[in-house]
């Protein structure tokens, strides 16, 4: 098992609150970190996807680096990680 630190800003922070820890099994991506916080946080699935696809104006980074410049969902995590969940800032 490794433990991920996941934080959590916006509107996702009142359900995450600002940071939690998962432990997901070694070789774990982040779509498995989503599936096991939406396990935990029935009400993050809507905020996170539509249908099975993720939303649009949800901005995941791994290691300060956003998941879209690396492998999306598939991206591979390792043990002390940190994965940032913002959603998208619109506005003027």
């Amino acid at each position: 098992m490794m433990k991920i630190k996941v934080v959590s800003f916006a509107g996702f922070r009142h359900v995450l609150g600002k940071e939690m820890h998962v432990d997901l099994p070694e070789k774990a991506k982040v779509l498995d970190l989503l599936q096991a916080i939406c396990a935990s946080r029935p009400a993050m699935r809507s905020m996170l996807f539509a249908g099975e696809e993720l939303k649009e104006d949800v901005n995941i980074f791994v290691a300060a680096k956003n998941i879209e410049s690396l492998e999306g969902l598939q991206t591979p995590l390792a043990g002390g990680d940190e994965v940032a969940l913002f959603p998208a800032v619109v506005g003027g």
